[in-house]
């Protein structure tokens, strides 16, 4: 009754405070309405800006519509160059629906007309955010590619901010590739350019996904340690869409290796709260996959499903091949629970084949295992078997990776030993070197001591003999 009561108590804190959000968010929209009808030119178009963006959390229809005003109301009074500033919040607004496609539109358009006015930061900012919608639709290599673009520019025209934006976001496309090494390499690139630029809430978006490298390298607490460091950030500048992101990431750690779902549940609610108030469809979809497990480990087979079924729905309206992927090896994996093995092999053969064709190669294992238990649950000797070489595969493949960092690990030593044993010989031959230099410089001087000497006693001669 108590932990009722408790639960009772949160979700009233949480709709006053949700009813306090809003309340604010309306009274900033009512202000910019009223101050632009007494606005003109630079400013109003400004205000327009700023009000289609206070609409995302409300409405994104509205703010879309406020955007394309924006933009009418530019072209109209001669300010072009401000064609490509509101492209780029309409973008940012069509992404946040989850409607890449209109966000990959808003993002060209924009880009084109960044550059076509030379204004090269935001030129930047809209490649990167384009890079980053065809992340979310599982294409990698053009994401890439985009996302050099953007760095290209950034480093010929020195854009520090836009520099620490590529780099973070190439860190984030590694880690869903599952290349920790190379994504913790730019987070910390990253982080230390937004440390020069005092960007508290980079930092601390930063801190919080070397939290998550940490985390797959099984530095659990060393993870959490960095999350909640970053949780304190995001409080403090009461930014709940990263709070929401953060409170997921937290809920993961505590469900899959600290085993403890209670704690993993309390978070995954709370993120699920935030991003369903904010209309974050991409997180939701993550969230209610991840919650939908908890269940399903609980033993609430039919709870999980009517999560898992509402995530799928969400990754597959707005094309999010990482939520889709993950969802269904969710389902597969409740699927196994519930003794349909053969049901949870056709979803694992979807999870592989679309984890292939995108390069996700993070799941490869997880499938794998999960195949090899429904084979030999099936009594399928010839499948399992089949499957478990793949898995030997795989282990004999990490076995071979660590003796070969290994083996990097002896050459490097011994390169590192050849080095400093160089440094020593050079230093060593600089040393006799300099030593015969200052020899030769008081030879040098004492020969020349002796010639003046002897000019000298010439001189006089001569004078003597002159007398």
């Amino acid at each position: 009754m108590k932990t009722r009561w408790i639960f009772v108590l949160l979700a009233l804190a949480c709709g006053t405070l949700t009813a306090q959000q809003d309340e604010a968010e309306l009274k900033k929209i009512d202000s910019l309405t009223r101050l632009v009808t007494d606005q003109k030119g630079l400013d109003r178009i400004q205000s327009l800006i700023y009000l289609s963006e206070a609409y995302r959390e409300t409405s994104i229809d509205k703010s879309l519509e406020t955007g394309a005003t924006a933009e009418a109301y530019a072209l109209q009074e001669g300010y072009e160059n401000m064609k490509g500033v509101i492209l780029l919040s309409m973008g940012k607004s069509a992404n946040l629906s989850g409607d890449y496609q209109l966000a990959i539109d808003y993002y060209t358009k924009a880009a084109k007309a960044l550059e076509e006015s030379k204004n090269y930061p935001e030129l930047a900012k809209a490649i990167t955010n384009l890079g980053m919608v065809y992340k979310n639709l599982g294409d990698f290599d053009q994401a890439i590619e985009i996302l050099n673009r953007a760095e290209s520019i950034a480093e010929t025209h020195q854009l520090t901010e836009q520099l620490a934006g590529t780099a973070a976001n190439k860190a984030n496309i590694n880690l869903s590739l599952g290349d920790y090494d190379l994504a913790m390499e730019s987070y910390q690139q990253a982080l230390q350019l937004y440390k020069t630029l005092d960007d508290s809430l980079r930092v601390g978006l930063m801190t919080m996904n070397i939290g998550l490298v940490y985390w797959k390298w099984n530095k659990n607490e060393l993870a959490l340690e960095m999350l909640h460091e970053a949780e304190n950030m995001f409080s403090l500048l009461n930014n709940q869409a990263e709070l929401g992101r953060l409170y997921n990431n937290i809920g993961k750690i505590y469900y899959q290796d600290v085993k403890d779902t209670t704690k993993a549940l309390d978070y995954y609610e709370r993120s699920l709260a935030i991003r369903e108030s904010l209309g974050n469809q991409l997180g939701m979809s993550i969230v209610l996959a991840n919650i939908g497990s908890v269940y399903g480990d609980r033993g609430k087979i039919s709870e999980a499903f009517e999560y898992f079924n509402r995530a799928l729905r969400i990754s597959e309206t707005i094309g999010y091949v990482e939520g889709i992927v993950l969802t269904k090896y969710y389902m597969s994996l409740g699927l196994q629970k519930t003794g349909k093995f053969k049901a949870s092999n056709l979803l694992l053969d979807t999870c592989l084949m679309i984890s292939k064709a995108h390069g996700l190669s993070y799941y490869y294992n997880l499938i794998n295992r999960a195949r090899v238990n429904n084979h030999a649950a099936l009594g399928d000797y010839k499948s399992f078997i089949a499957e478990f070489k793949i898995f030997s595969a795989g282990y004999d493949s990490l076995i071979n990776e660590a003796e070969e960092l290994k083996f990097k690990e002896l050459n490097a030593r011994k390169k590192l030993a050849g080095v400093q044993k160089e440094l020593t010989e050079t230093s060593d031959r600089f040393k006799a070197q300099n030593n015969s230099l200052k020899l030769y410089r008081l030879l040098f001087g004492f020969l020349l001591l002796t010639v003046i000497f002897l000019l000298i006693i010439l001189m006089v001669k001569h004078r003597r003999k002159a007398g």
